[in-house]
């Protein structure tokens, strides 16, 4: 048989599949594709937060996958409204479909011979959006929908993680205004405030934390927040009593929970004065070095290991203008729970002098080490910044 038959049965076919198809349309089922990405980011968003509360996942987990709901939801969000074709259009159509059908069928024959594949470059990047490409396109979609409650409050944990402190204030207060009775964005809120607050807490993120838990007495976060608070004005019974009431709504595989009792634990021996293992550490600042730096300029004091991972077991971080002349570091100043400052053997003690109190040294950051120190020791560490 010629090609010329094949050709001629394929576009005979191609044209009768096409009319049974226009004839019997698709019906539009009117979903709007943007608004359905949007929900089912919401929704997942959701669920993920269920998963946290019930111990599925821990907190790094969760905030990875925020990132990834973040970045997928913003581009989601300038995606267009698919809709079908009206019946009377599609009617119009059939006739210039039947006609250039064979035309493009025959010109498609023509140029396969010519086909070369897409190049590497011409692939469009399907990498998952960065953070800040992700705030750009909340904020576009809030451009044109200010009223969206979960896009601002996604701004505002974008913006955070972004160290973007200010916009992220602003972004929770937009929320805030839509609504005032979500005891997550309450938290989130009152969390963002103590951060950029230099931890301190005091004005209205107490009163955000108090009305989180009027809204809901179990919130774990809340709970958790106000203990803080309460640890604070030193009153360790009220944060006892906070933090136990959180642990009985923890799931018992938590991350959360299990940092929970630690805190706890180091509670209970501060009290009793039994502390498992301290290093005091006192700091020298010259005159020349105060008359140099502001008054807000951060004092970083850490203990880290004498080899090996750079990251600090335990740190204190405060203004210079809130610092007495020394600081006591202990279990409950250890980054991670799992990895107390009493359950590690040498170490070294860094003061340093920071503008940005960032976790990465700046170029005009003062630093000064200890030498090697014995944790069980309970050193007493002197060091002098001139």
């Amino acid at each position: 048989m010629s090609i010329f038959i094949w050709i001629g049965l394929m576009l005979i076919g191609s044209i009768a599949w096409s009319i049974w198809f226009l004839k019997y349309p698709l019906a539009d089922n009117g979903l709007d594709l943007q608004q359905s990405n949007i929900t089912l980011g919401k929704q997942r968003k959701l669920e993920l937060q269920s998963d946290l509360e019930q111990g599925l996942i821990d907190q790094e987990q969760y905030d990875q996958a925020l990132e990834e709901i973040s970045s997928t939801l913003a581009l989601e969000l300038n995606q267009a409204h698919v809709k079908v074709s009206s019946q009377s259009n599609i009617n119009i159509w059939a006739g210039v479909v039947i006609v250039l059908l064979p035309i493009f069928a025959m010109g498609v024959y023509q140029n396969l011979s010519n086909y070369k594949p897409v190049s590497q470059a011409e692939v469009v990047d399907s990498q998952p959006l960065s953070l800040e490409e992700s705030a750009a396109n909340i904020k576009q979609h809030l451009d044109d929908n200010p009223g969206d409650f979960d896009a601002w409050k996604m701004l505002g944990i974008t913006y955070f993680e972004l160290g973007k402190v200010e916009l992220s204030l602003n972004a929770y207060e937009q929320a805030y205004q839509i609504n005032s009775q979500d005891p997550r964005l309450l938290v989130e809120y009152a969390s963002a405030m103590i951060s950029a607050n230099d931890d301190q807490f005091v004005g209205r993120p107490v009163n955000l934390i108090k009305q989180a838990l009027e809204l809901d007495p179990n919130a774990p976060d809340a709970l958790y927040l106000a203990g803080m608070f309460a640890v604070s004005v030193q009153d360790f019974e009220l944060a006892k009593a906070l933090w136990n009431k959180a642990l009985t709504v923890l799931p018992e595989q938590s991350s959360d929970r299990q940092a929970l009792v630690s805190i706890l634990q180091e509670l209970s021996r501060v009290e009793s004065g039994n502390i498992s293992n301290t290093v005091t550490v006192k700091v020298e600042l010259s005159d020349k070095i105060l008359a140099a730096r502001s008054a807000d300029d951060y004092l970083m004091i850490y203990v880290k290991a004498a080899q090996g991972r750079p990251m600090p077991i335990a740190i204190q971080k405060l203004p210079i203008k809130a610092f007495t002349g020394q600081v006591v570091l202990s279990d409950m100043n250890s980054v991670m729970s799992e990895k107390l400052l009493s359950q590690h053997d040498q170490a070294v003690v860094v003061v340093r002098i920071s503008t940005t109190g960032s976790a990465m040294k700046q170029a005009d950051d003062l630093q000064v080490v200890s030498e090697v120190v014995r944790i069980a020791d309970n050193p007493i560490v002197t060091l002098k910044l001139d």
